[in-house]
């Protein structure tokens, strides 16, 4: 049972830090938030059972998961946005194919929210909404409802300036905030990778194609921002500890998480009776940073949304 439960810690460990190649890998990958849970685990029955080696090792694999885990999710970073900033309050949320409970979401977004991004909006679940009263509050948006879980959209307090359609076949939204008080117009994107387990057997291989090509798109969206900030929110269908995740951070992006050393905040249950096991929604930051960020349940949904407040800087008069 030790030597079990060591062979999965050091395969999960493999696992986060190359690029994933296969479905396995990637389940392993995504599981590595409790690999220091396992190691504790493999770590005390080795004590007690006086297998010195295998404590040994796994002294050394508890605090190699130990030294990854903590820096991401508690430490937190500092940035440096000038002597003046601005706050921009996001709220993301997948609706589950349009299931979220309107009321409750309205209620939440007028109370805390600037911006809204969200997947998996339908043309029934905007309807809900327009007719709930979302549109009091922000009256600018953009759209893009389909059936089942393809649609998205992008809500704001303030005036939106669209983006061109993407040039990498995604259906991401983007657009140019005209914040009050903010000379360079913040760049917002809202974001829907595929999940690597949908139905279909090339599925793993679309989801690679697709989270690399969200790299290429997410370039684009720095260069076309320059010195603005850019905030990038939604449903990436991918946990901090997959490497292709973390490689959409290579061009300056922060997750918000680990920039607020918020502590673990997974998002996805694969079902009702079971709490939110993994992390794969998030909000990124450029040119920007993360003050807060908290996770809240959404009655009819299977992901807890996320409210993040992002200070954005503001240049001196």
């Amino acid at each position: 049972m030790v030597v079990l439960a060591l062979l999965y810690v050091l395969a999960a460990l493999i696992a986060r830090t190359v690029l994933l190649a296969n479905l396995p890998a990637l389940v392993l990958a995504a599981s590595f938030a409790y690999v220091p849970l396992v190691a504790l685990c493999a770590l005390l029955l080795a004590a007690v059972c006086r297998k010195k080696l295998l404590a040994l090792a796994g002294i050394v694999l508890l605090t190699i998961s130990v030294a990854i885990q903590v820096p991401w999710h508690n430490l937190g970073q500092t940035s440096d946005l000038g002597p003046s900033t601005a706050e921009l309050r996001v709220l993301s949320s997948n609706i589950q194919k349009g299931e979220a409970h309107a009321a409750a979401f309205i209620d939440l977004a007028v109370d805390s929210a600037d911006i809204i991004t969200m997947s998996e909006l339908t043309a029934e679940a905007a309807a809900r909404f327009r007719d709930g009263g979302l549109r009091k509050t922000f009256p600018y948006s953009i759209l893009i409802p389909r059936p089942g879980a393809g649609g998205m959209g992008l809500w704001s307090r303030y005036p939106l300036i669209a983006l061109p359609p993407s040039r990498y076949g995604s259906n991401f939204i983007a657009a140019r905030v005209r914040v009050p008080g903010v000379p360079n117009d913040p760049l917002v994107a809202s974001v829907h990778l595929m999940s690597p387990l949908a139905a279909g057997a090339n599925t793993f291989d679309e989801w690679n194609h697709r989270i690399t090509a969200a790299k290429s798109e997410f370039a684009d969206y720095a260069e076309t921002a320059g010195p603005a900030a850019v905030i990038i929110a939604g449903d990436f269908n991918a946990t901090p500890d997959m490497r292709q995740f973390r490689d959409l951070l290579d061009v300056g992006y922060r997750d918000a998480v680990n920039q607020t050393g918020a502590g673990f905040s997974p998002t996805y249950s694969p079902h009702p009776a079971i709490p939110p096991l993994i992390t794969i929604d998030h909000v990124l930051t450029r040119n920007s940073a993360a003050q807060s960020i908290h996770t809240v349940d959404i009655p009819g949904s299977d992901h807890r949304a996320l409210l993040a407040t992002v200070a954005i800087p503001v240049e001196p008069e």
